[in-house]
């Protein structure tokens, strides 16, 4: 089973932020902060047209991951409202389960309060812990400067550059593959 232990933090402006495995209960949320973060444009591989997610799927979604021992999917909880969260999937074969991709978002208001940090962090204290994860991935447009720089300082490294790999606004986006053992 895929969980952590529930913890809390003071935020860098004083707000109380829980950090805990998400709970179906929480897909609906999850859902709607995807829709936000996916309508400002230049964050996701998604357009807002192509997210098809329900709060039924999503709900299927953080089974799975409950259920898996190299999945994990977290919450970050600020007043009963999911501020941000990170999902952690492996790849479901012998060969690879020992590594997988994870993706973290963060509603528009909660940002720029480590927020992210804090849920990086969890899924890494999570994943060395994981009798499974051994290698942690990631993929990010090279032009999201502070996202990149968040991951180097836990430690990520640039593994590749995948050149002119995707468009957005009309313009092409390089993204830049980074990774951290765990073990």
């Amino acid at each position: 089973m895929s969980t952590i232990t529930e913890k809390n933090f003071v935020l860098k402006n004083g707000r109380k932020l829980i950090l805990r495995t998400a709970m179906v209960k929480d897909a609906g949320q999850i859902v709607q902060l995807m829709r936000d973060v996916i309508k400002e444009g230049p964050f996701t591989l998604q357009e807002h047209d192509e997210y098809k997610a329900t709060a039924k799927s999503e709900a299927a979604k953080i089974r799975r991951c409950m259920e898996a021992p190299g999945k994990i999917y977290l919450a970050a909880e600020i007043r009963k409202e999911i501020a941000g969260y990170i999902s952690f999937d492996n790849w479901d074969t012998r060969r690879t389960s020992h590594t997988g991709l994870f993706s973290v978002f963060i509603r528009k208001k909660f940002r720029g309060m480590g927020i992210g940090r804090i849920l990086v962090q969890g899924m890494l204290d999570w994943a060395k812990e994981s009798p499974v994860n051994k290698k942690i991935s990631l993929y990010v447009f090279s032009t999201n400067k502070g996202a990149i720089a968040l991951y180097k300082k836990l430690g990520f490294k640039v593994e590749g550059l995948f050149k002119r790999d995707m468009i957005i606004d009309g313009k092409y986006v390089d993204s830049v593959a980074m990774y951290k053992y765990t073990k």
